[in-house]
């Protein structure tokens, strides 16, 4: 897309964003019929699971208009968050009208996901958003002609950690996830002693990327206390890396950086089950941040600083493409 319009198009897309974001995250009663929006078509959708109605966007980009077989991306936000400043924050959108994808982008129970030992008070209402994002996936697909064999999940922070349980649970749907600023929280360290609060059983491997900022303190890359406002113990990265790389069955261990740019660098480890790579990047530096934007939005309670050494969107798509469920 040639510069000015590209220019515009964010534009009118922030313009839209910042004009239906709402503290709540809650939307009217899902259409069937789509709403144009810059770069293609907007659906705003409801589903029940066990009495609970839970609400998301659906952006269809104008070129995928009608068409079938189309891949689609689950998009999860951050604790706090809704999904409309979610696509404003990572501006996924736009990744989805240039590359072609559907952008599902869900709404937490209150602006949290029940990710396992985080976070409240989805955790607390014990809410399950692994059977809340297989009834959107269905909803969507009555709406759009997915390829049931290129759909993704990718999830910032609290929406990182739900990526994870993702892959745990809806490994027949969810072909490879990619989580930023976030483990896999399947135990509660803040137990003696720790708590399992979900057993991790995927049906196949899953392939995984995790992208992580190594000045974060909302999420330390080595583990312990997180100065986040849901607080608590949290697990090292490596403990999500070990687990997927046994999971995996990959036999050979990143020998050299697959990627580096200034402070950024990724690693991956290969010989893997049917393919499903386990790739970690990270920023020397970067803060609990979405790596491309150079924003540093929770800079005061998170540390660190922001980055464009590593273009989230572009490697996630990037990974996303290369790994299809086999």
């Amino acid at each position: 897309m040639p510069m000015l319009p590209l220019i515009r198009f964010c534009a009118a897309l922030l313009a839209l964003s910042l004009a239906g974001c709402s503290g709540s995250g809650q939307m009217a009663p899902g259409t069937t019929v789509g709403t144009p929006v810059p770069g293609g078509l907007e659906y705003q959708r409801e589903v029940s699971v066990r009495g609970d109605d839970h609400s998301y966007l659906l952006f269809v980009p104008t070129a995928q208009i009608g068409r079938s077989d189309l891949p689609l991306v689950v998009s999860l936000h951050g604790g706090g968050g809704n999904a409309r400043e979610h696509d404003l924050f990572t501006r996924m959108r736009i990744k989805a009208a240039t590359a072609g994808f559907v952008l599902l982008t869900p709404n937490g129970y209150r602006g949290t996901w029940n990710a396992g030992s985080c976070c409240a008070p989805a955790q607390t209402a014990d809410i399950d958003h692994s059977a809340v994002i297989r009834a959107m996936l269905d909803d969507a697909e009555r709406l759009v002609s997915v390829d049931d064999t290129r759909v993704f999940a990718l999830g910032h922070s609290n929406g990182g950690m739900m990526a994870y349980r993702l892959a745990c649970e809806l490994s027949d749907r969810i072909a490879a996830i990619a989580a930023n600023s976030a483990v896999m929280m399947d135990r509660d360290l803040d137990t003696t002693p720790p708590t399992q609060v979900f057993s991790c059983q995927p049906t196949r491997p899953v392939p995984i990327l995790h992208l992580h900022g190594l000045a974060d303190t909302c999420v330390p890359f080595a583990g312990g206390p997180s100065t986040g406002p849901a607080g608590g113990e949290r697990p090292p990265v490596s403990d999500s890396i070990d687990f997927w790389v046994a999971n995996n069955r990959c036999t050979l261990p990143p020998l050299l950086p697959t990627h580096v740019n200034g402070d950024a660098r990724c690693e991956t480890y290969t010989g893997c089950q049917d393919r499903a790579v386990v790739e970690l990047c990270t920023v020397d530096g970067a803060g609990h941040v979405w790596p491309g934007t150079g924003a540093n939005p929770s800079g005061e309670t998170c540390g660190g600083s922001g980055t464009t050494d590593l273009d989230a969107n572009d490697v996630i798509w990037a990974f996303f493409v290369d790994h299809p469920l086999s």
